[in-house]
């Protein structure tokens, strides 16, 4: 993660974060951005959910953070035995493999039910366990 890029981010400062953005690649090192502005989000989303713009108007504000879903995006990475591959380590789901666009979408439908009553400011990972493979069990 880049702590100048995440500031930025969180700052809510577009400019300042294309820049640090820009920093960050002519170093070499782009593969700090993605998880710079997922760290940027879930923070945000965490403050913002308990807020009276939020939670005060009694609107659960949580996010959904997906492995790879089978999609027609996905689909040539799923045609290509190399990428295939590539997708296996990077992002491994062992429960029950990749998802179709209709799991998430369960998840999100229950996120903005009224049965969702009491959570606020998560992210909800609908991976297949690639997020606590990835982090292991330090990481909660």
């Amino acid at each position: 993660m880049d702590d100048d890029v995440l500031r930025a981010c969180l700052d809510g400062d577009e400019p300042a974060a294309l820049a640090a953005a820009a920093k960050v690649i002519e170093r070499g090192e782009g593969n700090r951005l993605y998880p710079s502005s997922k760290s940027a989000l879930a923070r945000w989303l965490r403050a913002a959910s308990v807020s009276p713009e939020w939670a005060g108007a009694g609107i659960p504000l949580n996010a959904v953070a997906p492995g790879v879903v089978r999609t027609p995006m996905s689909d040539p990475l799923f045609a290509d035995e190399k990428m295939r591959a590539v997708m296996d380590r990077a992002v491994p789901m062992p429960l029950n493999g990749y998802a179709e666009p209709e799991v998430i979408a369960e998840a999100l439908a229950w996120l903005i039910s009224p049965a969702n009553s009491h959570m606020a400011g998560q992210v909800v990972y609908v991976d297949g366990g690639a997020e606590a493979t990835l982090r292991g069990p330090a990481t909660y």
